[in-house]
């Protein structure tokens, strides 16, 4: 296994534990903002592995996604400010 694996999976890893925790504590704001700011930073890293190792740029849909996920999050947050 090469780091962008080891990379890719503790971040999809780290993605899942935060959705989760925050599907579970929809009254805490701020772990809410925490949750963006992680996924937003690990669809970064995601995306920067995929356009660097992958010659088919397809598999972006996957971050893409995460991103609109991350959008609406942040719509729901702006709705309760």
């Amino acid at each position: 296994m090469n780091i962008a694996y080891i990379v890719a999976i503790s971040s999809v890893l780290l993605l899942l534990i935060f959705a989760v925790l925050s599907f579970t504590k929809t009254d805490n704001m701020r772990f809410q903002l925490i949750y963006v700011v992680v996924a937003t930073f690990n669809i970064g890293v995601l995306a920067s592995i995929i356009t660097i190792n992958y010659s088919n740029q397809s598999a972006l849909i996957w971050p893409a996604l995460l991103l609109l996920h991350v959008i609406n999050k942040v719509r729901e947050i702006y709705k309760l400010l």
